[in-house]
C-alpha cells in the first residue's frame, strides 16, 4: 500500500500560502530580518489552478521521479516474483485522484518497464461515498466519520490548533520584533512552515526553513503527527475500523498463498493508510498523544511512517526448517516492511527477524476485527452497504 509521490499543497493549503503572501504585497512593506528574502521571492508556481494538488515534475525531489525510482527499487528487490507472474498480467489499483493515479503510472513504468500497461493492468477505485466497505478510501464512505463534529474528521484539525497555540505565536512573536508592521497570525506562520517543504519538492531547496529554529521544526514535526494521530490514527474512534477493510483483505490474500497471485498494489492517500496502521496497531503508544507538549518518546511519527510516497509492504516468508518444531510450525510468516524499514508488530514478533507466524498473524487480525466492531454499524451504513474489500484479487 503507497501513497501518492510528491504533491503541490492542496487547494486549501496553496490558497492560505498566497492569501499571506497577498497581504504582505498589500502592505507595501519591506520586510527585514529572517524574512528580507521574500522581498524578491516568487512563489513556486506561477499556475496554481494546474499544479495544486497534482504531483511535483521538477527538481531533484520530484514526485514523477520518486514515483519512478521507487519502482526501479521494487523490481530490483522483487524481481523473482515478477518472473513467477511472467504469463500474466498484474493487477494495480489506484483510487481515482490524478496525483495517486499519475504515482501508480510513474510507478509501473520504473517496475515493469516502459510500455508497462502490456505486463499490467491499472484499475481505478472511485472516491465516491456510495462504496460502503469495497472502497480503498473508506473515509469517503464512513458517513459517521464526516457527521460526528467532535471525533469525527474535524478531531485532527481541532487537535492541531491546540497544539499550534503552544509554539507559534513565540514565532511570531520573534518575526514581529524583526518587522514591527506586520503582525502574522499562528495559521499564517504555520503557512511559511508548509511553504519550506512544498518549495523543497519544486526546486530543490527554500530558504523558508532557515526562518525557523531546530525547535521551531521539532514542534512542526509533532503538529504533523498530532493532525494525523486524531484525524485518522490510532486517537480517532473510526481510523481504525476503517483501516481493518484493506489490512483484512491482505490478510485474506497471505493465507491464500501464491495461488493468489505474487503481487499486489495499492495506491491511496496517507489518510487511508494511517487508518490500516491503527487497524494492526503497530505503532503503539501507551497514551494519546498530548497537546499541550511534545511527546519525546512517542512511536507515532509521521514523517517516518507516511511521508509522501510512503509506503507499506507485507511479505509472505517461507523460510527454511531450523529445526522439528519449526517444521511443525509450517515456516510460513508474515514480515511488515514500512519505508525500506523492518518494523515488529509488538504482540507477534517470534519469527525470523522479528516476523510473525502467519497462523497468528490471522488470528492478530481477526481479534482486531472483533475488538473495533462492524465498519457498516459504526460508520451508520445500511445492512446492504458492502461489508468489505472484493476487488484485490489477480
Amino acid at each position: 500500500m503507497s501513497r501518492h509521490a510528491e504533491r503541490f499543497p492542496t487547494i486549501k493549503a496553496g490558497g492560505r500560502m498566497m492569501d499571506l503572501l497577498d497581504r504582505i504585497k498589500g502592505l507595501n512593506i519591506t520586510l527585514l530580518g529572517d524574512l528580507q528574502f521574500v522581498n524578491d521571492w516568487e512563489y513556486f508556481t506561477q499556475e496554481p489552478d494546474k499544479h495544486l494538488e497534482q504531483l511535483t515534475t521538477t527538481g531533484p525531489y520530484a514526485g514523477t521521479l520518486e514515483a519512478f525510482t521507487t519502482g526501479v527499487k521494487l523490481r530490483t528487490r522483487y524481481d523473482h516474483l515478477l518472473n513467477d507472474s511472467a504469463n500474466a498480467r498484474t493487477t494495480l489499483w489506484a483510487s481515482d485522484s490524478a496525483r495517486v493515479i499519475d504515482t501508480a503510472r510513474y510507478f509501473s513504468a520504473g517496475f515493469f518497464g516502459i510500455d508497462w500497461q502490456k505486463p499490467a493492468n491499472l484499475v481505478i477505485i472511485p472516491e465516491t461515498g456510495d462504496l460502503g466497505g469495497d472502497t480503498l478510501t473508506p473515509g469517503d464512505t464512513c458517513s459517521k466519520y464526516h457527521k460526528d463534529l467532535i471525533h469525527g474528521h474535524n478531531y485532527g484539525a481541532n487537535m492541531l490548533a491546540r497544539f499550534q497555540s503552544t509554539y507559534l505565536g513565540a514565532i511570531g512573536d520573534r518575526l514581529e520584533q524583526q518587522n514591527p508592521e506586520i503582525r502574522f497570525v499562528n495559521s499564517e506562520v504555520y503557512s511559511m512552515q508548509e511553504m519550506c517543504g512544498f518549495e523543497t519538492t519544486v526546486r530543490g531547496g527554500s530558504q523558508w526553513c532557515d526562518v525557523f529554529t531546530q525547535q521551531d521544526w521539532l514542534d512542526f514535526e509533532y503538529a504533523r503527527d498530532v493532525i494525523h494521530y486524531y484525524r485518522t490514527g490510532p486517537g480517532n474512534p473510526y481510523g481504525p475500523v476503517m483501516g481493518w477493510l484493506w489490512l483484512n483483505a491482505t490478510t485474506n490474500i497471505l493465507s491464500a498463498g501464491p495461488s493468489a497471485g505474487p503481487l499486489f498494489f495499492s495506491f491511496v492517500h496517507d489518510g487511508d493508510i494511517i487508518p490500516m496502521l491503527a487497524a494492526l496497531d503497530i505503532f503503539h503508544d501507551a497514551v494519546d498523544l498530548p497537546v499541550t507538549h511534545v511527546a519525546e518518546s512517542r512511536r507515532w511519527r509521521t514523517s517516518q511512517i507516511t511521508p509522501m510516497g510512503g509506503r507499506v509492504i507485507f511479505e509472505r516468508l517461507r523460510c527454511p526448517h531450523r529445526s522439528k518444531a519449526d517444521k511443525e510450525r509450517q515456516g510460513i510468516y508474515v514480515r511488515i516492511n514500512v519505508n525500506d524499514g523492518i518494523v515488529a508488530i509488538p504482540s507477534c514478533k517470534a519469527g525470523p527477524g522479528e516476523s510473525c507466524l502467519l497462523s497468528d498473524f490471522v488470528k492478530l487480525v481477526e481479534r482486531r476485527g472483533k475488538e473495533l466492531g462492524d465498519f457498516r454499524q459504526m460508520c451508520g451504513l445500511g445492512k446492504d452497504a458492502a461489508e468489505g474489500i472484493t476487488f484485490l484479487h489477480q
